[in-house]
């Protein structure tokens, strides 16, 4: 008999992948099944571990539409065939997103399942524009609303309502009839915390008619009452000069970690898209006599930097050996593990690594590589008479293909930055997305990466020097200062 798996209800917050809680993204990744809602940004389904299987249930207004009673049974038979699902909702599932009928629907059928609350669209969305939802003095009682329905008292209130575009009109009628002067300020915030975000500021009188000259489409939240006025002071806060910008990382997990974070801070929806996997073989005796015989250890990538440790243990073993690396991009990582560069190539690639090589001909020279990189360095050295063995000592592997979701976001909707920490992962992407609405600008690590990129039919703008996200943050700003 099969056990049960588990079903996590998950809000997806607001839109930006970023405000998307840590437990949320934990499950995420551990997920056989994602059951996902209309709302949700494509950026976040990125974080579903390779082969989970992603199911769209999601309901467009007078358009698919994926009936409550069978998501509810697509959960529960998931989950009872072993499965661990997660339900991603936009927002918060208890708050307007039937999270409560599916909990109940779980619980009936006997099956475990875990609420993981989200960022509510409603509070976020006025947020990010300036507007608090509750302020002292002002508003202290706050109701959330959906579709036209705005009944209540205004004393003291902020109404929030969701899903208000094609009920915009019937919406802010009945705030009326409930007390609100047509006076009273009012705004509608379409595509809150994500790219693309659009704020309209008017009254109630005059918002509906506003919004259709705008072309303010859905999803979209409308605040009622006077905290709307306060965005005119905290409307004024800094989200950073990447604010609005959709930038998509390709590099690896070894060498992105904290990449997301120093984006983010200036305001960028960041994307991680890793282009490569790198898989370390496990070590062989052999490998430490290669390196023992050798004169000169060549190093063309950064795998091949972050293997030589594991590879000879004892540093000292590499006493009077010389090292010789691809360009400066590698000698920097070469350096935060405690080794500097005999000799550095002039760029890019690694023929010219070939054409100003320094050795001698009688000095053996080691190639540490992987899978993936060619025999390019190795073979052409060996033309030119000297003595060469290539070790290759780990895979780097990358997706065969997006989840469907993601392909179809990128192709409609595209992005302003794409970072490629190597020419490998800019081939990669662009086999994977080869039409855009508008092609990117891309920033490289390196110039042989800026040669591969520009060859792959990429727009490079930025190169980095280095593999430091403040190095091409700082590159990527200066830019766009410039233009």
């Amino acid at each position: 008999m099969v056990k049960p798996g588990k079903v996590w209800l998950v809000g997806a917050g607001p839109g930006d992948p970023g405000l998307l809680t840590l437990k949320g993204r934990e499950v995420l990744r551990r997920a056989d099944v994602v059951f996902y809602d209309r709302l949700v940004n494509p950026g976040i389904l990125v974080w579903a571990r390779s082969g989970a299987e992603l199911a769209d249930v999601g309901k467009e207004p007078g358009g698919k539409r994926t009936e409550q009673n069978v998501i509810g049974k697509k959960m529960i038979q998931a989950a009872r065939s072993g499965k661990q699902v997660v339900r991603l909702k936009g927002g918060d599932p208890f708050v307007f997103g039937r999270g409560g009928e599916e909990a109940e629907a779980l619980a009936k059928a006997d099956i475990s399942f875990e609420v993981v609350p989200g960022v509510t669209a409603g509070v976020a969305a006025p947020a990010v524009e300036g507007i608090p939802v509750t302020h002292r003095g002002l508003s202290t009682e706050l109701v959330f609303k959906i579709g036209a329905r705005a009944e209540g008292s205004v004393s003291g209130r902020t109404l929030v309502g969701y899903m208000s575009v094609e009920g915009l009109k019937d919406f802010l009628e009945k705030a009326v009839e409930s007390g609100f002067s047509p006076e009273t300020p009012a705004a509608l915030i379409s595509r809150g915390t994500c790219r693309g975000q659009k704020t309209l500021v008017s009254t109630v009188a005059d918002l509906a008619m506003d919004a259709t000259r705008a072309g303010i489409r859905p999803p979209a939240v409308v605040v009622v009452g006077g905290v709307v006025a306060l965005r005119k002071w905290i409307g004024q806060q800094n989200r950073g000069r990447l604010a609005g910008q959709r930038v998509v990382l390709t590099v690896s997990e070894a060498l992105g970690k904290g990449w997301r974070q120093r984006f983010e801070e200036h305001g960028a929806e960041v994307w991680e898209i890793p282009m490569t996997k790198i898989t370390h073989l496990p070590n062989r005796s052999s490998w430490k006599k290669e390196v023992g015989r050798a004169a000169w250890i060549v190093l063309t990538s950064g795998a091949g930097v972050r293997a030589l440790p594991r590879i000879v243990g004892d540093a000292r073993k590499l006493a009077g050996k010389k090292i010789a690396v691809v360009g400066q991009s590698t000698a920097e990582i070469l350096k935060s593990i405690g080794l500097r560069a005999d000799f550095i190539g002039p760029g890019p690639g690694s023929e010219a690594l070939v054409r100003t090589w320094p050795g001698r001909k009688a000095d053996p020279v080691l190639h540490i590589t992987g899978n993936e990189e060619s025999g390019g360095f190795a073979d052409l050295l060996k033309k030119k008479g000297y003595r060469v063995r290539r070790l290759v000592v780990y895979r780097n592997e990358g997706p065969r293909q997006l989840a469907k979701p993601v392909r179809e976001a990128l192709r409609r909707e595209g992005a302003d930055w794409v970072i490629f920490a190597s020419g490998t992962a800019a081939e990669r992407f662009r086999r994977l997305v080869p039409r855009w609405p508008v092609e990117p600008k891309v920033a490289v690590i390196g110039p042989a990466t800026a040669w591969r990129g520009a060859k792959e039919g990429w727009k490079v703008v930025v190169v980095s020097p280095t593999p430091d996200p403040s190095d091409v943050l700082c590159n990527m700003l200066k830019k766009s200062q410039a233009r």
